[in-house]
């Protein structure tokens, strides 16, 4: 079983990237740390030295800030993963929808069968982030591994300025597995999907 995680750079300048504590809201990371990408304490808390581990980094061809990338590279280097296991995916900037599905297929193409995925959407484009949320809900339908974890950090802004102290780390897992059920209620014929939900969740 290969431990398999995902992360876009971020496009924010050197400067900017400050390392700070991603607080998470609604589950607990037992192995938190200060950190300029919400994967690493994701990682941290999950990943052991002697795991199979691959980790895919994702950013646009046009992407000025290449120091980002070896920022994450020397923080997964700090957390005993080896460079030989990271997986650099530059993806065109172009947003025509060929393009965007061919990139989508190139990530899953990269995502190893028989593996845990844990992916953080927070870093890259919009469109960006769309696609890897999208490839999380396709992983389990035309992949052999399973989606363990789908992760967004935010650091809240008061006109304008960020608020480091307060940030927080989300897990978004629970929408992903919302679609899941979805799709099986819909194979069932179930009449009232939304009544189902409601009585499936006590809501």
């Amino acid at each position: 079983m290969v431990k398999t995680y995902i992360s876009a750079v971020s496009l924010q300048g050197k400067n900017d990237l400050l390392k700070v504590i991603y607080n998470p809201v609604g589950f607990e990371l037992l192995n938190n740390r200060k950190t300029s990408f919400p994967i690493i304490p994701v990682i941290a808390d999950s990943y052991s030295k002697g795991d199979d581990v691959k980790v895919i980094v994702v950013r646009t061809d046009n992407q000025d800030t290449p120091d980002n990338y070896e920022i994450l590279v020397q923080e997964l280097e700090n957390l005993g993963v080896n460079k030989k296991d990271i997986k650099e995916l530059i993806i065109e900037s172009s947003q025509s929808k060929s393009i965007g599905i061919n990139l989508l297929m190139n990530l899953l193409d990269e995502i190893p069968d028989d593996s845990l995925v844990y992916a953080d959407i927070t870093f890259g484009t919009k469109p960006m982030s769309a696609m890897l949320l999208y490839a999380m809900n396709f992983i389990e339908k035309i992949k052999d591994s399973e989606v363990e974890g789908v992760y967004y950090g935010e650091i809240p802004r008061v006109n304008g300025k960020p608020i480091y102290e307060e940030a927080k780390i989300y897990d978004l897992t629970e929408f992903k597995n919302l679609s899941d059920l979805i799709d099986v209620l819909k194979g069932l014929d179930v009449s009232d999907i939304r009544k189902s939900i409601n009585e499936l969740f006590n809501i």
